[in-house]
């Protein structure tokens, strides 16, 4: 302690200024205490109160926007692969009517070539029949035109 007392009288130091310098010690920290404190809570409720919810309004609007691009891009593949699968299905029903068409062909061919077949048979069959009546028949018809027997 005396060494204090004689750093303060080398210092030229009394203890008024101690006690100015307690008081001032004292009065700032009650200052800090009761006035500063409270405005700063002030300030950080103001902000709290209109900073934080426009920045919370930016983050949730960016939030729906990579959202809605995340929906837009799922729309758009959906889009596509349901243009491919009805083009798949319209590709595979238009090679279904084909080969319905071609089968119809065939069997449309088929029945001409028999109906043909059949036609040119009965044709040589009534060919074959008239030549054989074909000397009875000039006879009959020679006779009625001549209006008497021919030999």
């Amino acid at each position: 302690m005396e060494l204090v007392t004689k750093i303060f009288e080398t210092l030229e130091i009394s203890q008024l200024a101690l006690l100015q310098l307690g008081l001032v010690v004292v009065l700032a920290f009650l200052l800090s205490s009761i006035l500063i404190k409270p405005i700063l809570r002030t300030f950080e409720e103001r902000e709290n109160l209109s900073v934080k919810p426009i920045e919370e309004s930016r983050r949730l609007l960016s939030e729906a926007d990579e959202k809605a691009r995340g929906y837009d891009e799922a729309l758009r593949k959906g889009a596509a692969e349901a243009l491919a699968r009805k083009r798949g299905a319209m590709e595979e029903a238009s090679r279904a009517g084909r080969r319905q068409v071609e089968a119809v062909v065939e069997e449309t061919n088929r029945k001409v070539d028999a109906l043909k077949g059949r036609i040119a048979t009965e044709k040589e069959s009534a060919a074959a029949i008239l030549h054989a009546q074909v000397a009875q028949l000039s006879t009959e018809i020679a006779r009625k035109v001549l209006g008497r027997p021919v030999a």
